[in-house]
């Protein structure tokens, strides 16, 4: 029996593109037989996927951004059907945490072979939503909505590093209280990172290889002050594995409560609509990803 994939593509991310003629080649070449939906809304992606593993696909791939990839990923989590990544949007961070190739034929091509390494990643919790990525607050929300559309069809992802050094420029530091796993800390900070996975989009340049999305944990990084010092120690502590410095705090939990003073915007992979107080938790190996690695 022919293996049948489900592409779920949102047409408006990343740089205008065409992409079916591609996909079309690919899983012609390989046998497989396809069908495509179209995302027009936010949860559309969700729903479609949902839709695919009622109607007993093999396989749903996601063609779009870091959001779309979260949607299908949602849809297919109660689920044993993998899902594949297409990169199609600006930073594509989990397609370079897994190390799937940005050239979509490549990534088709894993997609469509059957024998492709499915690796069961973790996933975060947050308000009754998930995330692949990180929970930003401060500096790491602000930057997410200086970086509209416009700005990433401009600079691609360069727009985010622009957005980070504007709002660096603004930040104020707030109280942070954490409850983690049970125990509690109190400090000030200007930005706070509940990371599931390390990397910033480029292929080999992580926060720390300590982050890690099978590792059953997420990583909580405080950045006490908005000195390019303290964004330099992040790099320095977490990689080491130092608990804490002068200007950065890391620690690494199972359940997260943070309450902050004034309360705080929470962007959830590159999505505000968040704020503090709240609850996050890790739901460990919960998606499975077909992958090109061994």
């Amino acid at each position: 029996m022919a293996r049948k994939i489900q592409a779920v593509v949102n047409p408006g991310s990343g740089q205008p593109k065409p992409i079916l003629h591609t996909l079309n080649q690919v899983f012609r070449t390989a046998g497989v037989e396809w069908d495509i939906s179209l995302t027009q809304n936010s949860g559309d992606a969700e729903r479609f996927a949902r839709e695919a593993v009622e109607a007993g696909v093999d396989v749903v791939a996601a063609f779009g951004g870091d959001g779309t990839v979260m949607e299908v990923a949602r849809g297919v989590m109660d689920s044993e059907v993998p899902m594949a990544i297409l990169p199609g949007g600006t930073a594509n961070l989990m397609s370079v945490e897994l190390g799937i190739p940005k050239d979509l034929t490549k990534a088709a091509e894993i997609a469509a072979n059957a024998n492709s390494p499915i690796k069961s990643i973790d996933v975060g919790e947050i308000g009754g939503t998930y995330f692949l990525l990180r929970v930003g607050l401060g500096i790491a929300a602000q930057k997410v909505e200086i970086a509209d559309r416009d700005m990433k069809d401009r600079y691609g992802i360069m727009a985010y590093s622009i957005a980070a050094l504007k709002a660096m420029k603004d930040a104020k530091s707030v109280k942070y209280k954490f409850i983690l796993d049970g125990e509690e800390f109190e400090a000030e900070g200007v930005t706070c990172l509940v990371d599931n996975a390390g990397n910033f989009g480029v292929s080999g340049f992580s926060a720390s290889k300590k982050i890690s999305v099978f590792d059953g944990l997420l990583d909580v990084i405080l950045v006490r002050d908005r000195s390019f010092q303290s964004f330099v120690d992040v790099g320095k502590s977490v990689a080491t594995s130092t608990p804490s410095s002068d200007t950065v705090y890391h620690w690494q939990a199972k359940e997260i409560n943070i309450e902050t003073d004034p309360p705080q915007k929470i962007q959830v992979d590159g999505e505000i609509g968040w704020q503090t107080p709240v609850a996050i938790k890790v739901i460990p190996a919960a998606v499975r990803i077909l992958t090109g690695g061994e």
